[in-house]
């Protein structure tokens, strides 16, 4: 079992939910082999009071599927994968689990800053253009972390330095419009300020997403990354 995403969950639910886990994965080799170390830290629920007993009952009993430590970041492999089936036909792929938990916006919000890394990949609409970038409101992530994040109202600035150049003399700027859909790489993360800066230089990459394309995404691929 992934034993840091389990001590986080622990940490948020409280000792009701170590026990429950306990009771029903007693014979689950993977949990025995951490319950040593949770063993040795204590559980405060940070909830306020308001845990659910079903949900807790769920986590419990679905925890060798929920904490397995094959729910990683997609591999190199599974990006260029995922890249060659572009063209194939549509296929339904799961919601990231908060979708069926309820989870507050506040606390999607600080996940979303907890998980997003530089080298991440963004899909984003073009709200606003300055002499020194353009603004994006944030739409989905794409590669690894696959997020829905339209609702979250994320704001995101392309510094101009940040987006590649087709001759000396061309304003970079000029390439781009108001509505259009980008994918960037994710450049810098403030998670004080809340701010996120992005970049379409290939370089920003983080190693395993180097095959995806930045830049203007068609309308058509677009939609089909916000179904991903």
């Amino acid at each position: 079992m992934d034993r840091e995403l389990l001590r986080q969950c622990l940490a948020y639910h409280g000792e009701s939910l170590f026990n429950k886990l306990k009771c029903e994965q007693t014979e689950n080799p993977d949990f025995q082999a951490v319950v040593s170390d949770l063993c040795k830290a204590t559980y405060e629920s940070r909830s306020g009071g308001h845990d659910n007993p079903l949900v807790e009952q769920f986590i419990a009993r679905k925890a060798d599927i929920l904490f397995c430590p094959a729910w990683k970041t997609a591999t190199h492999q599974e990006e260029e994968h995922e890249e060659e089936e572009d063209a194939a036909e549509p296929y339904a792929i799961m919601p990231p689990v908060e979708l069926f938990m309820e989870v507050s916006y506040e606390e999607r919000r600080a996940m979303l800053y907890r998980d997003l890394e530089r080298g991440d990949t963004v899909v984003g609409r073009i709200n606003n253009i300055r002499e020194y970038g353009f603004f994006l409101t944030l739409l989905c992530t794409a590669g690894g972390l696959k997020r829905d994040i339209e609702d979250l109202e994320l704001s995101a600035l392309c510094h101009i330095r940040e987006i590649p150049s087709t001759g000396s003399h061309d304003d970079p700027l000029s390439y781009y419009q108001i509505g259009d859909f980008i994918r960037a790489a994710v450049k810098d993360i403030d998670r004080y300020q809340e701010k996120i800066t992005v970049s379409l230089l290939k370089a920003s990459l983080s190693p395993s997403m180097e095959q995806i394309k930045l830049g203007v995404v068609p309308r058509e691929g677009t939609a089909h990354t916000l179904q991903s």
